[in-house]
């Protein structure tokens, strides 16, 4: 017993630190991306892939959308559970693949009828721990001490990068959790040669195109490297078993979801076109590369500190390497990360550093190795005190940057939305949008819009219309669709002032402003 609490403190105790961290923040998360909002009714809304419409581009299909309508587009009602053919049918009309929105579904019929964000977090936190534990997993598959695995661990999951994927309620926590498990079985691989594990990095390569496309990248320069050192070191029965289960894993994805083609080449704003036609574009290769850079280096800080006071000392015990038994494997994971960063950072559709999210953990591992090469200069494993006060060190730092650095994807402001919005929940509510793309500034909205018992939806042709439906009332909110990239565009000064001089509403005061609509509160 006193050995196995020996052995096991170290990743315990980082575990219990990101667990604690992640319940803090989620705690904290006051509101919600639309991509998440996205992933609540694309999982959870029968067969209608966007809000109030069932066609692909989600047309209003009347002009009154009630709260109950809002709930059912984005939570689990009536016998809608465990429906995974729903959930395939509105990813082919998304742009991303089912893996991670079936989960979200399962997960979402366990709370059937409830819209909430634990729903996600809850979810997003097993997968997240998971990942942080494989990486303590990994890091001793390639020859690093207990306390170093620990470390390696907490300086992923307490980073402001790690914990910015967990808090989004998206597929890149998955998508994370997939790569470092490519990462574990191909280091398995190096280590003892069997073929289950080559069958097992196919059916890990299939899982994580089913979750994100961009899963690609990381993958493939990892397998090609995994390739390299096996010709080098002449495993020819390893790669007969490899390359095979390789292939036939990724291009199980035709089978399975064979609307990925689709995607591949819709146009769309993410799709294959879109990155080919970033990928020709020079000009902006500097921008995005320091675009990409500046989101690692600030999300990775404890890391970063880590990694140069490593880089330091080791430079003082350089020559004690001489003779001692070094690996270089840490290289075949290290080296991919990187290439991938370049590539993803060119190519991604929009520069939000969660396209590079499921890069971390190989980043950490980077530092990693540079304990890893200090454990061997100093006969680190033979002092154990000295490992673990440097874990704990390292720890200690890991909890402050999350303290001083929250994560992305909290929105405290919405809580003041949400408490100017209750206080009008008994007025109408009116949103200015065209029906082909008003589902798109709605669903942004959608936790504030369910304040109200309804929403009348209307274009700006005409103000009747919503004059018909407010009648009486003295006060109106309003919201109005102002993207011109995502949606309808409308000038809001110029709608403003329109009803200020057709209607009896002669006052507008702005309660908030979000990426695609700005809200106002209108009075006589």
């Amino acid at each position: 017993m006193k050995d196995t609490v020996k052995r096991g403190w170290a990743p315990a105790l980082a575990l219990a630190m990101i667990c604690a961290v992640c319940l803090l923040f989620s705690a904290r998360k006051q509101g919600m991306f639309i991509d998440e909002i996205y992933t609540y009714g694309l999982s959870n809304s029968s067969y209608r892939p966007f809000l109030c419409g069932t066609d692909k581009y989600g047309r209003i299909e009347h002009s009154v959308v009630t709260r109950e309508e809002l709930l059912d587009y984005v939570s689990i009602t009536g016998d809608e559970g465990f429906d995974f053919g729903s959930v395939y049918f509105n990813q082919v009309h998304d742009v991303h693949p089912p893996l991670y929105y079936w989960l979200f579904n399962a997960v979402s019929t366990l709370a059937r009828g409830s819209f909430s964000k634990w729903t996600g977090l809850a979810l997003d936190g097993a997968l997240y721990l998971l990942a942080a534990g494989l990486l303590y997993v990994l890091v001793r598959k390639l020859g690093g001490g207990r306390y170093n695995a620990a470390a390696a661990a907490a300086l992923y999951g307490l980073s402001v990068i790690g914990l910015s994927t967990m808090v989004m309620i998206r597929m890149y926590v998955l998508m994370t959790l997939l790569t470092v498990v490519l990462m574990v079985f191909i280091a398995e691989l190096m280590r003892q040669f069997r073929p289950r594990t080559c069958v097992f990095v196919g059916l890990t390569l299939l899982a994580g195109l089913l979750t994100q496309y961009y899963f690609v990248f990381f993958a493939f320069f990892l397998c090609a490297a995994y390739v390299l050192r096996a010709l080098l070191k002449k495993q020819y029965r390893a790669l007969a078993w490899f390359i095979p289960c390789a292939l036939l894993g990724a291009l199980s994805l035709l089978l399975v979801f064979p609307a990925a083609l689709d995607h591949l080449f819709s146009g769309e704003l993410v799709s294959g076109e879109s990155a080919a036609e970033n990928l020709r574009n020079f000009a902006q290769y500097p921008v995005r590369l320091r675009t990409f850079t500046g989101f690692a280096l600030h999300g990775l800080k404890a890391a970063i500190y880590t990694g140069l006071a490593a880089l330091a000392a080791f430079c003082f015990g350089f020559k004690r390497l001489r003779g001692r038994d070094v690996s270089l494997d840490w290289l075949v994971f290290i080296v991919p990360a990187f290439l991938s960063f370049v590539l993803v950072a060119v190519i991604s559709p929009v520069d939000e550093a969660r396209y590079i999210y499921n890069l971390i953990p190989a980043f950490v591992l980077a530092v990693s190795f540079l304990l890893y090469l200090l454990e061997k200069a100093f006969d680190g494993a033979k002092r154990p005190r000295f490992s673990a006060a440097v874990f704990l060190a390292i720890a200690a730092l890991a909890v402050w940057e999350a303290r001083c650095a929250p994560p992305d994807y909290l929105y405290p402001e919405h809580a003041a939305y949400n408490a100017a919005l209750e206080e009008r929940s008994g007025d109408p509510c009116v949103f200015f949008a065209e029906p082909e793309w008003a589902f798109v500034p709605m669903t942004e909205d959608l936790i504030q819009l369910l304040h109200f018992p309804e929403v009348y939806v209307t274009d700006q042709a005409s103000l009747a219309p919503m004059l018909d439906y407010v009648g009486d009332a003295d006060e109106v909110v309003v919201y109005i669709d102002v993207s011109e990239f995502w949606s309808s565009g409308y000038d809001a000064d110029a709608l403003l002032a329109r009803i200020r001089d057709e209607t009896g509403f002669r006052r507008a005061e702005e309660l908030f402003t979000t990426g695609l609509s700005t809200t106002y509160v209108i009075s006589r």
